[in-house]
């Protein structure tokens, strides 16, 4: 049996319009609008080519070669503006979870929102500090539950982003992606489940 990994793709280019992504020069995820996280897709552990362009169009506007280890599970994001757009790999190894608690990171992926730290609101602990962005935090254990966060600029008490009622689940582990711009209002986060 071959070996496998397993790769699922974000849109995070505020300016780019949806788009195709195609894996050795086959259709792999198709019409992607920004800020989707797809579900991950089964490849096997070798190096892939990838490459994504608008939807429909045959021009692609990144193209990289990835390599995947066997059981491993990774995350692809299309970071930045159309002008400076790269292909961000994260490996998702959240380990071994506790039934009641949930492993959360952070991803920066907002390509105009500097170095934040992420903190429960009112006061409570901070999960994760300093993280730049095409960066992630390690995964922290908290305890499952609903949460209302902060995501805060680094080395100031300015929140750049409230989330509330963010629920986790025990036994899960996710990843919560900050996308768009804090110049223009729409710096937002999505929540994607890790394998």
């Amino acid at each position: 049996m071959a070996e496998t990994a397993s790769v699922r793709v974000g849109h995070c280019c505020p300016d780019a319009p949806n788009v195709d992504v195609h894996v050795d020069g086959d259709p792999a995820f198709e019409d992607v609008p920004f800020g989707e996280i797809s579900e991950y897709a089964e490849l096997s552990a070798e190096s892939h080519d990838i490459s994504v362009a608008p939807h429909g169009d045959d021009e692609p506007v990144l193209d990289i070669t990835i390599d995947l280890e066997a059981d491993n599970a990774y995350s692809a994001l299309a970071t930045g503006m159309l002008a400076d757009l790269e292909c961000t790999v994260f490996g998702d190894a959240p380990g071994d979870i506790d039934a009641d608690q949930t492993h959360v990171r952070f991803v920066h992926a907002s390509p105009d929102a500097p170095a934040v730290n992420v903190q429960v609101a009112d006061g409570g602990p901070t999960l994760c500090e300093n993280v730049g962005f095409r960066d992630t935090s390690e995964y922290v254990p908290v305890d499952a539950g609903t949460y209302d966060l902060e995501v805060v600029l680094a080395e100031t008490d300015d929140v750049a982003l409230s989330l509330s009622d963010v629920e986790v689940d025990g036994g899960e582990a996710v990843s919560a992606i900050a996308i768009g711009q804090a110049s223009d209002g729409s710096l937002d986060a999505v929540f994607a489940n890790d394998a």
